[in-house]
């Protein structure tokens, strides 16, 4: 069997940034890197591709001899989708080494699209035969649904003027020769929130240094990196990877209360910051990646670094379009106050002073940290309380955001309002944090008293 794996180098070609190499066998598949510089993809994408082509490398060297015959090369792809779907093994032998067991419909749909996405660009760039290639007019029921998919695309979207209705209509009325298994069921979102009842402990317990609980110094006696992290996600809707990309000059005094801090969070590339040009003593703007290249060592944004320096952007509505950068909402004022507080003792106690490093929570070893560095923290911060961290219970370094998406929905605050304040570049994407977990609805339910339900009786 042809093995396949990827790894994350640096591409000379993209000003060194990371991408992922699929190595077939002991060779890299250049075909897939330059599909990845054309597409100019984000890591997180790169890697499904990747496995996409991987696994189906790995599958053609086992069972490619099966379809050699002209007739039944057209089973090809349907034969692969299934293997995927229903794993490799039959009555429990899995006669063709692979080892894969059976996966979700998302994470079957999710790897097919990669893969159809890249054979036909393949068909179009150098003439190879389509893997599953366009043959017919989509059926009535496939059109209905892309265009209701389109519209409320289109409903949310801040730059709905720019979607072309005539360019969607070529998209909509082609159909695919062999298609997935239907999917029946639809789960519902439920939000996985941190759980309100133990947020003190996890702030005031969880980030206690370990030996240090009896200190009387803030700064001796509790995590301030970490915390001030938690306060951000927790009070102010970030995602765990946000707060990493800021810098010491990002946090300011609120000019409507000098107790509360003022926290702009910038996009990594993007987002200016100001200098005085050493020449002329003039004070200038620039983006933060040409400041960290001329003036930090050549150093990068932490989206283009990888291992445990990387800290991930998923992209935001900017309130402060000059700056790109947001602006943190304080869903309680209180928490900007202890904010501001802690901030000045770390700067002051605990950050390294080190020169050419602007990022505001670094290492010990003065180093930028990292989204994977801070998950560990604060899993090592639920299991101090006795939570255990797991996604389905919302403690989770992303489950903080998911209670800030659920206060929204206390406060009774508005789509509109919510967008800004969890800075979603589409309305829609917020209903994923606020909508009613499965606990809310049956409280809901069994509270509602209806008239014409009979009593239930029993009769022996």
């Amino acid at each position: 069997m042809i093995t396949a794996e990827s790894v994350v180098v640096h591409d000379r070609v993209r000003a060194g940034a990371p991408t992922v190499m699929l190595i077939v066998g002991a060779a890299p598949f250049e075909k897939l890197l330059e599909y990845f510089r054309e597409k100019c993809l984000s890591l997180s994408a790169e890697r499904t591709y990747a496995q996409a082509v991987g696994r189906f490398v790995e599958w053609l060297s086992v069972r490619a001899t099966e379809f050699h015959a002209p007739a039944d090369r057209g089973q090809l792809y349907t034969a692969f989708v299934h293997d995927v779907h229903s794993g490799t093994y039959r009555n429990g032998q899995d006669e063709y080494g692979l080892g894969w067991t059976a996966t979700s419909h998302n994470n079957l749909h999710r790897l097919t699209t990669a893969l159809l996405e890249f054979t036909d660009w393949l068909s179009e760039r150098y003439g190879t035969t389509m893997l599953n290639p366009i043959h017919n007019v989509a059926s009535h029921a496939d059109q209905l649904i892309f265009w209701r998919k389109w519209n409320k695309q289109k409903a949310g979207s801040l730059m709905a003027h720019a979607k072309s209705r005539r360019r969607a209509a070529k998209e909509a009325s082609i159909g695919r020769r062999a298609s997935l298994p239907r999917k029946k069921n639809r789960a519902m979102q439920e939000a996985k929130d941190f759980p309100a009842e133990h947020l003190d402990a996890l702030i005031w317990k969880g980030f206690i240094n370990p030996g240090k609980a009896n200190d009387s110094r803030p700064w001796v006696k509790y995590n301030l990196r970490d915390l001030l992290i938690c306060l951000l996600c927790v009070y102010g809707g970030c995602r765990a990877s946000e707060p990493l990309h800021l810098w010491v000059d990002d946090v300011l005094v609120d000019p409507d209360d000098s107790e509360k801090a003022l926290v702009l969070i910038h996009e990594p590339h993007e987002g200016t910051i100001e200098y005085v040009d050493p020449f002329t003593g003039r004070r200038r703007k620039t983006s933060r990646a040409d400041y960290l290249q001329r003036f930090c060592g050549g150093r990068k944004p932490l989206t283009l670094e990888t291992g445990r320096r990387h800290s991930g952007w998923k992209g935001c509505l900017l309130t402060h379009r000059e700056e790109n950068a947001y602006q943190v909402f304080w869903i309680d004022k209180d928490a900007g106050r202890i904010f501001l507080t802690f901030w000045r003792l770390y700067v002051k106690y605990v950050r390294p002073v080190t020169p050419q490093m602007p990022w505001a929570f670094l290492t010990k070893d003065s180093q930028p940290l990292g989204v994977k560095g801070y998950d560990d923290s604060f899993q090592a911060a639920v299991r101090r309380i006795g939570l255990r961290p797991a996604k389905w219970a919302g403690t989770t370094s992303h489950g903080p955001r998911h209670r800030y998406g659920q206060w929204l929905n206390e406060l009774g605050l508005g789509d509109k309002e919510g967008q800004v304040a969890m800075h979603h570049i589409n309305a829609k994407s917020q209903e994923v944090y606020r909508q009613l977990g499965v606990a809310s609805v049956a409280s809901a339910v069994s509270q509602l008293k209806v008239i014409s339900i009979p009593e239930l009786t029993y009769i022996e």
